[in-house]
């Protein structure tokens, strides 16, 4: 009996501590936010020579990306680089490598150049074998493999002109707000002719720019051939600082639909991260158009000031470069700058639209008397108010010291009448 009862609370204890662990994981447990597949296009031919520092047109195709799509669960980042083509053992370069960088902070004063992490598949000509690699980088340049596996054959399929790569986010802490940056490079570093061509995106922010339009008042009125200011409000959860080139017109396909016009100043805005900028939007119409409502479409155009790639370490010539490499290995050509070049492929604009609505009445008679009461009726009332509190208060002090006079002279007659009886007695 009493060894049931130990057991029945040592089981209770056991149960109460697991219902603890869970809750505790529960209440500690963060994600990153996932999304659906997105992809960005870069199209073809052309990749970044790292040497020269410009764009060239020669280069292999197994490292000519096409596109690049990617998703995240909020736990893993999945992504697939569509390449021109794709071979198991390239021969052209005595490294070859496919990746990933990650700005886990979106702050470019931290790791290299803003890279905190990087995720790579790497070819090595003198073993024959790919290398998956897992680091994190210090802003001084040095780097901390956490992970590592060798002759890896998983992220390629056979005849399939693409690699996946996937990286996970919990040891980055399950950032909220990151940027990442694909590119595939090949590098020649123990030949006479030292070469490190790269082609890439540019920095991705995840989760992607939202920015929410706000359009006062809404619905917009206006009256046929009137005008109306409408302020025009755009608020960012980016934790980059955007910049926003906007227009607006009217999504109705009729004849109507151009007799609404409508301008923006300005057009160009720049937001703050996390923050929210406003414009205003004068909107007018004709005199010959049909009263109804009509669908406007707000259309923003955005990127970001930074679209940044890291450069090789500034200061080194191609020799210095190239002995640095055959002396400590492919893993010494790590980034050591904050110095940017121009990417390769701009940093491709991200699109949001988002519709309002106008309401355009007909200028009926009790209109046209409301629009002549404001503009002329109104105005005039308030001037005559004004003139009258005016004149109101010249003449309250007219009749003031008009009064104070007349007391004066009496008072001084009271008092001359007075000397006199008293003279006369």
């Amino acid at each position: 009996m009493i060894v049931l009862m130990l057991l029945l609370v040592t089981l209770i204890i056991s149960m109460t501590m697991n219902t603890y662990k869970i809750l505790f994981q529960s209440a500690f447990a963060s994600s990153s936010p996932p999304f659906q597949r997105q992809e960005q296009k870069l199209g073809s031919g052309s990749w970044f020579d790292m040497i020269s520092r410009e764009s060239t047109r020669t280069g292999p195709n197994y490292i000519d990306i096409q596109s690049v799509s990617y998703f995240s669960n909020g736990r893993h980042l999945n992504a697939t680089l569509w390449l021109a083509n794709f071979i198991v053992s390239p021969n052209d370069y005595e490294l070859v490598d496919y990746g990933m960088y990650f700005d886990a902070d979106s702050n470019n004063e931290t790791g290299v150049s803003g890279i905190d992490y990087k995720v790579e598949v790497y070819w090595d000509n003198q073993s024959r074998t790919w290398t998956r690699i897992f680091q994190e980088w210090s802003s001084s340049g040095d780097s901390k493999t956490l992970s590592k596996q060798e002759n890896v054959t998983d992220f390629f399929e056979d005849g399939a002109s693409h690699v996946t790569l996937s990286a996970d986010l919990d040891p980055m802490l399950s950032p909220n707000n990151y940027r990442v940056y694909f590119y595939a490079e090949g590098i020649n570093y123990l030949q006479k002719q030292f070469s490190w061509i790269i082609d890439s995106t540019g920095w991705i922010s995840v989760p992607s720019p939202e920015p929410v339009f706000v359009i006062s008042p809404s619905p917009i009125v206006l009256t046929e051939g009137g005008e109306s200011i409408a302020e025009v409000r755009i608020n960012s959860s980016s934790a980059e600082e955007l910049e926003l080139n906007i227009n607006a017109d009217v999504t109705e396909n009729s004849s109507n639909s151009r007799l609404i016009t409508m301008s923006l100043d300005p057009e160009k805005l720049i937001i703050p991260p996390f923050g929210a900028a406003s414009t205003h939007m004068r909107v007018s119409t004709t005199s010959s158009i049909d009263p109804a409502d009509y669908m406007g479409i707000m259309r923003a155009n955005i990127t970001t000031p930074l679209c940044p790639q890291p450069s090789a370490e500034p200061g080194l010539t191609q020799s210095e470069t190239q002995e640095n490499a055959n002396n400590n290995g492919p893993d010494s050509l790590i980034f050591k700058s904050t110095e940017f070049v121009s990417s390769p492929t701009t940093c491709e604009p991200v699109y949001k639209s988002s519709v309002f609505s106008i309401q355009v009445k007909e200028w009926d008679l009790d209109e046209q008397l409301n629009s002549f009461v404001n503009q002329w009726v109104t105005p005039l009332t308030t001037i005559y108010t004004a003139l009258s509190s005016i004149v109101a208060g010249v003449l309250g002090w007219i009749y003031g010291r008009r009064r104070e006079r007349k007391t004066r002279t009496q008072e001084k007659r009271v008092i001359e009448d007075e000397n006199n009886n008293n003279n006369n007695n």
